[in-house]
């Protein structure tokens, strides 16, 4: 047996490690749609991150970039007490449609090691820094706070007949462990951007790690046959890894745009992520070991927490992590049991409901994604590891989750709110207020003589404000400011957040 000397106010003292001791250790793996990294050159296929909108006025700048990037790291560095993730699987990163020089992560950093990320895309940004894709960009921010110093694999879409790239946006892996750059590959998918199967060396052992971004639309039939081909890719991928070795270490990471439990959420003839890709919650069967079946970590959370972002007042699960039987022997590399976890750290997500903060280009931008993201740890195999309470289907316990919206505990008063126009103070922006106003017969808010769009996202206007729209009457309201689309407006999460009597 080992043993661990110890000098303790100058005794010396001989303390015994067990085999559990050794490997607790562990390292963390996290998936997170970023929403949309675009980089700074103003090409932008998406009209919200243009450099200016249809009335001239300053859009997504240089200044945004920066923003996006530093918010993107103060979520990443939550983990691992601020030097980041040890592997991070990323998606939603603009596909670069203005290439310059094509610059190794190494060859990026050397050149620009003597200035800030800050001042490049500030006092120093030039046409040169404009041609630098969004995936250098985040690792220049990474080293600039002090994050692990990351090696990079991205998966860079096809290119089309005008020489662009097929695919608005890319996935891009981040570890602190070597890249075994002639195993990684890009396998492309109909109508999504390509997977990115990453080789990555953990201390001798192989994991591999597939970062995904299937095709939108959780809830469509005509997507999900899109899916169908996109599980395809990678199912077939699987079959030939473990006829090669059954015991693989496999992980499977990204934004799939499906729930877990998509074959039953939705009355669909066949989906992708359970039927093709058999991502099961049968952890036992996975765990003992040969199975073709990947085990998916959302299981391991309690049926009515599963949430990682939210659509019409409802959450959803489509960041999801996978593993393989590999992750469960003895050998290698081991899943830490019941180390799956979603990254609500309070600051990006609203007090209100827990429900993301969303990126906004407004102002020099705010928010920081649409999902949460999620995680899981792995360490290195010392003999036959300890589960316990092993996962099953549930699926049929399950039932919608409704984000369950609270008065906010912090918000703006209407004096404080009206002083001055508040479009044009980015303090209240993606802020709670509580005001008075008037509603129109087209359920807008009149605050201040000011007209407003409202947003409801989980009851209908009209229940709700059907007797008093048009009438002159007025209510008081719980509503965050926010904008959609150049428009400004409020949204009321609840009917709890409207006071129709003063």
């Amino acid at each position: 047996m080992k043993k661990l000397l110890l000098v303790i106010l100058g005794l010396f003292v001989v303390v015994p490690i067990s085999a559990q001791s050794q490997s607790e250790e562990s390292y963390t793996l996290v998936s997170y749609n970023i929403e949309n990294l675009f980089d700074a050159d103003g090409i932008a296929v998406y009209d919200d991150y243009r450099p200016e909108d249809e009335d001239g006025d300053p859009l997504y700048t240089p200044a945004d970039v920066l923003t996006k990037i530093e918010h993107a790291i103060r979520v990443l560095k939550q983990y691992n007490e601020g030097k980041g993730p040890d592997i991070a699987a990323i998606v939603e990163l603009e596909s670069d449609f203005t290439p310059g020089e094509e610059l190794s992560p190494q060859a990026f950093l050397k050149k620009y090691e003597g200035t800030s990320l800050e001042n490049m895309l500030g006092e120093g940004f030039n046409e040169e820094i404009a041609d630098l894709p969004s995936h250098l960009l985040l690792l220049k921010g990474m080293i600039d706070s002090d994050m692990w110093d990351y090696q990079v694999a991205v998966g860079k879409s096809k290119m089309n007949d005008r020489g662009e790239p097929e695919n608005v946006q890319k996935t891009v892996i981040y570890s602190r462990f070597p890249i075994q750059t002639e195993k990684t590959k890009a396998h492309h998918l109909y109508r999504a951007r390509p997977i990115l199967e990453t080789w990555i060396e953990v201390n001798g052992e192989e994991l591999v790690v597939f970062n995904n971004h299937w095709k939108s639309g959780a809830s469509s039939w005509e997507m999900e046959q899109i899916r169908l081909q996109n599980a395809e890719v990678l199912r077939a991928r699987l079959d030939e890894l473990l006829a090669e070795n059954p015991d693989q270490d496999i992980v499977l990471a990204g934004d799939f745009n499906s729930d877990y439990n998509q074959s039953y959420r939705y009355d669909f003839e066949k989906t992708a992520v359970n039927d093709v890709l058999r991502s099961v919650g049968d952890e036992a069967m996975v765990a003992e070991g040969g199975a073709t079946a990947v085990y998916n970590l959302w299981y391991e959370w309690s049926i009515d927490q599963r949430g990682s972002d939210a659509y019409r007042g409802k959450w959803g699960t489509l960041m999801q992590l996978m593993i393989s039987s590999g992750m469960y022997d003895e050998e290698s590399l081991q899943y830490v049991d019941n180390s799956f976890s979603v990254g609500d750290f309070g600051f990006n997500t609203h007090s209100s409901s827990g429900e993301p903060k969303r990126w906004s280009s407004t102002f020099d931008g705010s928010g920081y994604s649409d999902h949460l993201p999620v995680s899981m740890k792995f360490r290195i195999a010392e003999g036959k590891a300890e589960y316990s309470n092993f996962s099953q289907n549930d699926d049929e316990q399950w039932q919608p989750i409704e984000l369950q919206y609270s008065i906010p505990e912090s918000y703006f008063s209407e004096e404080e709110f009206t002083a001055k126009d508040p479009r044009t103070k980015p303090e209240f922006f993606n802020e709670y207020v509580y005001a008075t106003a008037t509603v129109t017969e087209d359920y807008d808010f009149v605050v201040d003589g000011i007209t407003y769009d409202v947003y409801a996202p989980s009851f209908r206007l009209e229940n709700e404000f059907g007797e008093v729209a048009g009438t002159g009457q007025e209510i008081q309201f719980y509503g965050r400011f926010s904008q959609y689309r150049g428009t400004w407006q409020f949204v009321v999460e609840s009917p709890e957040f409207i006071i129709s009597e003063q």
